[in-house]
């Protein structure tokens, strides 16, 4: 005989745990409405068992009694059977972000996962769209010039920003390579010319660093590292017999493009790090032993007492690679700076030849 019942369930946190129970009943033999509990109707269809969401109490026992009269229609032939539409499946930032996120956390590197983070929860932020179809390319320029003009982003990082979000929108919708909102082409910018710090820059920068930042800064300089390259950085890593520093992986960090290598140091450097104290198990340990996170903020303060522009770390690995593109190829370069492909290491050739240059354009018009 076809089943003609269908019942009044609640969804509720129980015992901290989420369930279905049945709805508590009141003196008058009606339902009790309860704070913060979802409210289903349920019957069986052959085989299966069905279950409607309400939107309350009340109209969980309209939806119970209009259910129950349809199921004793159909069983006795009066009524066609039931199809229920199913509801559109909303792509929102809200729902997608943190599961994406998640996956991308479990796939990619520590400092990737960071810069993604950032870029999309500062993008879903300015642009106020949750509805991730509605999001265009007019909406990725607009914040690509956005993060130029108010965030005073360079134009390489808001492109890249913007690719981010491109990257994410592109896999929440399933959609092929070149088929987002933006392409690469979207994402081309001028490319400025590396800066470099010139031998009196230097001269000056070291004059106010004691031994310890002597030493940091001319890791940098001599071994042109990264500055996360730098932090991970253990004692491990460093042979003071052969001569050389190792960039290796670590259980919490990976490379950037995952790649390890071999840097040979020259002497002065081999000297200065023999000298440094152990602090801890990183070679430019803090005095309590912990990982050295400072040196952009320490870097920037000695360049304004030495009356430095634009002093960072990375234009120290800028000046190591053009002073050493004037004495080895590049195939040499690329390898030592840990470039994946030889285009990264080719924007450091003009300012590297330009000395040589400017020799032969004073011959010229001698």
């Amino acid at each position: 005989m076809a089943n003609r019942k269908a019942s009044i369930w609640t969804y509720k946190k129980v015992d901290g745990k989420w369930r279905y129970c049945k709805p508590l009943i009141g003196r008058n033999n009606k339902i009790k409405p309860e704070p913060g509990v979802s409210y289903y109707i349920r019957w069986r269809k052959g085989d299966k068992t069905i279950w409607q969401k309400c939107s309350s109490a009340a109209d969980a026992a309209v939806a119970v009694e209009r259910q129950e009269a349809y199921l004793t229609a159909f069983a006795h032939g009066l009524t066609p059977a039931q199809t229920f539409k199913q509801p559109p499946t909303y792509i929102l930032f809200s729902t997608h972000l943190a599961p994406w996120l998640e996956e991308y956390r479990l796939s990619h590197r520590k400092e990737s996962h960071a810069l993604m983070e950032s870029t999309l929860n500062e993008f879903h932020g300015w642009c106020k769209k949750d509805y991730i179809p509605k999001v265009g390319r007019v909406d990725l320029l607009r914040y690509r010039a956005w993060c130029i003009e108010t965030q005073k982003n360079k134009p390489r990082t808001a492109a890249n920003k913007m690719l981010r979000v491109n990257q994410f929108i592109r896999s929440v919708l399933g959609l092929p390579d070149g088929k987002g909102p933006v392409t690469i082409k979207d994402a081309k910018f001028t490319e400025l010319e590396p800066t470099v710090y010139t031998d009196d820059e230097l001269v000056e920068f070291f004059k106010h660093c004691d031994s310890w930042r002597t030493a940091i800064f001319k890791t940098y300089l001599m071994a042109g590292l990264r500055k996360a390259e730098l932090e991970n950085l253990t004692w491990e890593d460093v042979d003071l017999k052969a001569g050389t520093i190792r960039v290796s992986s670590k259980p919490d960090w990976e490379p950037k493009t995952w790649e390890e290598r071999t840097i040979e140091i020259p002497d002065e450097l081999v000297t200065i790090l023999t000298e440094l104290p152990h602090r801890g198990k990183t070679v430019f340990a803090n005095s309590s032993g912990n990982m050295y996170t400072h040196s952009w903020d320490d870097c920037k303060a000695i360049g304004e007492k030495a009356k430095i522009a634009d002093c960072h770390p990375h234009k120290f690995r800028s000046t190591f690679a053009t002073r050493t593109l004037q004495l080895a190829d590049l195939k040499t370069v690329q390898s030592l700076l840990g470039h994946r492909d030889i285009a990264s290491t080719m924007r450091y050739l003009a300012r590297a030849s330009s000395k040589k240059t400017r020799e032969k354009v004073n011959a010229v018009w001698a």
